[in-house]
């Protein structure tokens, strides 16, 4: 990840309060990342850091366009994503990660590092279900996967088989 310094943030010699920073993430951060479900976009993540004498306050805002895969077909497509987070930094011996909005570095760090933080708060502002969108009430799917989805439907009576097993439960809700 060393390729990814240009997500870091020099605290050290900061004056206290705000300070704001805008980087923009392309493909080439995504290749940095093995088993990114992201393989191209472009995002715009702006940090506001509020240096405090004790801890740094960060808010992430991030917005941009990305290629995922579609749940349904496995087509790409491209989706618009919007985000924002806090994070918390404070000073202690070592460097971990407290909670999902605390980090403790270490005091002998000068520098927080944001590349890993930008790729899950990119990750998080995915939605849950990615599929094509439609359009004027056509889905924007492969149309070729879906006749084969189509073709495979378990609901579909035709591919369907009955277990007889299923038969005898029935007939016990009825008595």
């Amino acid at each position: 990840m060393g390729g990814l310094r240009q997500y870091a943030i020099p605290f050290k010699g900061l004056k206290e309060g705000k300070h704001d920073y805008h980087f923009v993430v392309d493909n080439s951060f995504f290749e940095h990342f093995e088993s990114s479900e992201v393989k191209r976009g472009i995002v715009n993540v702006k940090v506001e850091l509020i240096k405090h004498i004790q801890f740094l306050e960060l808010q992430f805002d991030l917005y941009g366009k990305i290629t995922v895969d579609c749940d349904r077909c496995l087509e790409p497509f491209v989706i618009k994503i919007m985000h924002r987070d806090m994070l918390y930094v404070r000073f202690g011996e070592k460097t971990l990660e407290q909670s999902d909005d605390l980090l403790i570095l270490a005091d002998s760090e000068n520098e927080v590092r944001l590349d890993q933080l930008i790729y899950e708060y990119i990750h998080l502002a995915l939605p849950i279900q990615r599929i094509h969108p439609e359009l004027d009430g056509i889905s924007g799917c492969d149309p070729e996967m879906m006749e084969k989805l189509n073709a495979h439907h378990a609901d579909d009576p035709e591919n369907a088989s009955e277990d007889p097993r299923w038969e005898k439960l029935k007939g016990l809700i009825k008595k």
